[in-house]
């Protein structure tokens, strides 16, 4: 800095409000700067000395639960990220991925790498409140927001009306006349148990957003009155993965539903592709809803519950910055829609 400052004939500040965008120094003078700094083969301050004397890492972790395998393979956790860095004050800040193992793992590196002071804040996407490395993050003062959950008191979140939605995807199906029902649902909790499940086991999810969504399916069927209970059978699959909800919907399509509603897109796009597998028909044979409306739903004309998934980034990262500059606490709970395509039709059965 001391060279480019002599070459340019200024001070050592003025270099570092150059770089810095300080309206402290003129257009002009910031480009003349630039060029004898290219010259000199200068390529501007330190960083990790200037985030020091600012206080701040200049990272923002988020915490996914499970692997980051599934994370980068999840079209929902991608979208959100999205929406993340689009807020333009994260716009030069590094964007760290940590996995989340479940509540008895403590091999996993993601508690030591956000709480050793490796991140200035984080944002949770879908975690228990229970989960120990919650607790650790309150307990030091760690600026945090979550989506969906955890929910708890010190923490702001965003969500959707994911009950609502529930409600959205089954009273669809409902009205086109099905009544044979298939429910392929993400991991209850923390730790995965694929199979059937029963109604009751349903309301002991550990996943806020699945026993909204649940809760919103078991309301519409209500409703209806000419429901029976079994008429409606639940799975759980593995993961949310094509290769775990192919699994779990090549299992549901034995009891034979004429209608199977899916907690995640891509849940709904491996029923579809099993049922295109073996010759049964979408939507004549069997309807198919989904939630999120990822990119994959439009390409296949899936019926699904839109929720704003970039928006949600959005919101999270905003909030985050507000809770890193001292603001208090909030929260934002974003509306849902239903997108009808061509996967849902009226039984005829």
């Amino acid at each position: 800095m001391r060279d480019v400052a002599k070459a340019a004939g200024v001070s050592q500040a003025s270099v570092s409000y150059a770089y810095s965008g300080s309206p402290r120094i003129s257009p002009g003078l910031r480009e003349q700067i630039f060029a004898i700094a290219t010259e000199l083969g200068y390529t501007g301050p330190n960083i990790a000395g200037s985030s020091l004397r600012l206080g701040r890492i200049g990272t923002v972790g988020v915490l996914v639960p499970g692997s980051l395998a599934l994370a980068v393979e999840d079209p929902s956790t991608m979208l959100l990220l999205k929406g993340i860095v689009e807020v333009s004050e994260l716009s030069d800040v590094a964007l760290t991925l940590l996995p989340v193992g479940d509540l008895n793992d403590d091999a996993r590196p993601t508690k030591p790498a956000a709480l050793r002071g490796l991140v200035d804040g984080v944002v949770m996407h879908c975690l228990p409140n229970e989960h120990p490395v919650i607790s650790a993050i309150i307990a030091r003062g760690i600026p945090a927001v979550a989506i969906d959950s955890p929910r708890l008191p010190k923490i702001p979140y965003v969500t959707v009306d994911h009950r609502a939605g529930g409600f959205l995807q089954m009273n669809h199906v409902l009205a086109l006349g099905h009544r044979r029902i298939g429910i392929i649902t993400d991991q209850y909790g923390p730790v995965s148990t694929p199979g059937f499940r029963s109604h009751v086991d349903a309301n002991a999810a550990t996943e806020t957003y699945l026993r909204e969504r649940l809760t919103g399916y078991f309301e519409a069927c209500a409703a209806a009155k000419h429901v029976r209970e079994g008429d409606v059978r639940l799975i759980e699959a593995a993961g949310i993965d094509m290769q775990s909800g192919i699994a779990a919907a090549a299992a549901l399509i034995e009891t034979d539903p004429t209608a199977i509603v899916a907690t995640s897109d891509v849940h709904a796009a491996a029923a579809i592709r099993v049922l295109t597998d073996r010759g049964i028909r979408v939507p004549e044979d069997v309807s198919v809803i989904g939630f999120d409306d990822a990119p994959i739903a439009d390409l296949i004309g899936l019926t699904t519950v839109r929720q704003p998934l970039v928006d949600k980034g959005r919101t999270a990262a905003t909030m985050l910055l507000d809770v890193i500059n001292g603001h208090g606490r909030r929260r934002s709970v974003k509306k849902v829609e239903l997108v009808i395509r061509s996967s849902t039709a009226a039984t005829s059965s």
